[in-house]
């Protein structure tokens, strides 16, 4: 052959090889087996087609196992004699794992352990003889498949020892009923005695016992750690008699949605225990209380003269609507309290409420000096003497006389003003304002005299309306006298009475006193 191509080689190694010439080798065949013979002065060497086996022999011996564990899978494995996928895939996890290719060796147990409990738990604890329990932990079945619970719990207290955040998650979304809870719990307990305020441990222990059924104990760690589950819990298991010795600590954690659930909830947790709970803390009892007021007025009234106080200290803007709104307050504490905090337009209205209005007025233009505010509080009260006291405290206030002039026309007769301002004073746009003054008289008049003929007209036609009603006849019909109790019409003849007949709009019918002529008859209305 002057051209061939070499696919492989391989020495074979011969004992005695040096001394033989090539006439000592022989080669023999059995081709109906396939079967090839080499023969030497003392070795024989057999050649033989490769199989299946051989191959993944091959891939194994050069860890290739992914390969070897195709190869095996092709036919589901029926050409194999020597080799199985179990043995095959038992290895390859065996060298994954000396290889340290912990991972990749937990995602292999899911593809080769499939259903077979037994084996989920041989190669677990595998895992825990080399501490590489956290590595299998993702891939643990928990589906239909349970396995024995204390693998459960030995991986569990594994994260406990190594990682608490790998721990709070593993309890959180594994299925409680796959480990002994209490076990659990008394382990995390006893590591928290060495960490009282890990907030990761507590987290976890909160899951725990709400997977326990132990709700209270639950919510009293998710308050302590202001966890945003609390009140999913709470409305979830109906544990509102649980917070009512925690009520300051769930207003604290999250003021909006505590107060809300405390006033959807008035029938289970009372006003006054809620307002007990939060004495020590007024910015939360101010909180609840205004809300509530929001809510309905008059639910708490008894809490009214408090508020006043809570207002005035931490929204002093909201007092004013709440003291105009609300009729349970002592007038006199809020006054106090108005006054000790200076806030004048929250004093002005206490002090006409209780009819002080003059002490009033003076603080309005004294400390406010808004004339259009003195002006609209003399018109609410319509005080003669109030209206004097304000023209006498702006006789010194050209700006107040100004709008005086322009506004009380129609109140007080501005003459009187103008007839007090002092000589040589000058006051703004003068002018303007006593034309105003001509033009309000002139309209007052007009509506005086328009009211005059609207009157006349209406008294005159009652009037006729009146006479017209007296002149019309009234008709008696079998009536008896209420004072002689005799019939008025006998035998259809009024003639024959022997009295004076008088009627009333009611109707009741008496005589008037017996004539000396019978044929005397008086008809009146």
């Amino acid at each position: 052959m002057d051209y061939y191509e070499e696919i492989c080689n391989d020495a074979l190694s011969i004992r005695g090889f040096s001394e033989y010439r090539c006439n000592d080798y022989h080669l023999e065949c059995i081709p109906v087996d396939e079967l090839y013979f080499i023969v030497s002065p003392k070795d024989v060497v057999v050649a033989k087609a490769r199989d299946a086996d051989d191959h993944i022999q091959w891939l194994m011996e050069h860890e290739f196992f992914q390969e070897a564990m195709v190869c095996a899978m092709k036919n589901d494995g029926k050409d194999l004699k020597r080799h199985n996928v179990q043995d095959i895939s038992r290895a390859y996890l065996t060298y994954l794992l000396d290889g340290e290719s912990f991972d990749e060796a937990a995602r292999l147990c899911v593809k080769i352990l499939g259903r077979n409990k037994q084996r989920w738990e041989e190669e677990v604890y595998k895992f825990a003889r080399i501490h590489q329990l956290k590595a299998i932990a993702p891939y643990l079945p928990r589906g239909d498949l349970r396995l024995d619970p204390a693998i459960y719990e030995m991986v569990l207290n594994e994260f406990l020892h190594s990682d608490y955040e790998g721990f709070r998650q593993l309890v959180k979304e594994w299925p409680s009923d796959i480990y002994h809870i209490p076990t659990v719990i008394n382990v995390v307990i006893d590591r928290l005695c060495a960490e009282p305020d890990n907030s990761t441990l507590l987290n976890a222990l909160g899951e725990l016992y709400t997977r326990e059924a132990s709700y209270d104990k639950a919510l009293a760690i998710y308050l302590r750690l202001k966890h945003e589950g609390v009140f999913e819990l709470i409305h979830k298991h109906s544990l509102f008699h649980s917070i009512t010795d925690k009520i300051e600590m769930l207003v604290d954690f999250d003021r909006e949605r505590a107060v809300k659930l405390l006033l959807e909830n008035v029938d289970k947790i009372p006003i006054d225990l809620v307002v007990k709970q939060l004495e020590t803390r007024p910015d939360l009892q101010h909180a609840y209380l205004d809300r509530l007021f929001i809510k309905d007025p008059h639910r708490g009234q008894q809490y009214h003269g408090l508020q006043v106080r809570l207002y005035a200290r931490y929204e002093p803007t909201k007092l004013l609507s709440f003291l105009r709104s609300s009729s349970y307050y002592p007038l006199q504490r809020a006054l106090e309290e108005c006054q000790q905090k200076k806030l004048i337009p929250e004093t002005v209205f206490l002090l006409g409420r209780i009819g002080n209005t003059k002490e009033a007025l003076a603080l309005i233009t004294r400390e406010l000096r808004d004339v259009d505010q003195a002006i609209e509080f003399c018109k609410e009260h319509d005080e003669k003497e109030l209206w004097e006291d304000l023209v006498s405290q702006s006789l010194d206030k050209p700006d107040f006389i100004t709008v005086l002039l322009h506004n009380i026309g129609t109140h007080v007769d501005p003459i009187i003003l103008i007839r007090r301002i002092k000589e040589g004073m000058r006051i703004p746009q003068l002018r303007d304002s006593l034309v105003k003054i001509i033009q309000d008289y002139n309209l007052q008049i007009a509506l005086r005299e328009g009211c005059k003929r609207i009157l006349v007209k209406d008294c005159y036609q009652l009037l006729h309306r009146l006479a017209k009603t007296q002149c019309k006849a009234v008709r008696v019909e079998h009536q008896i006298c209420q004072s002689c109790c005799n019939k008025l019409i006998v035998n259809g003849n009024a003639l024959l009475m022997k009295c004076t007949l008088c009627t009333f709009p009611a109707e009741h019918l008496p005589h008037t006193a017996y004539p000396k002529s019978s044929s005397s008859l008086w008809w009146g209305l």
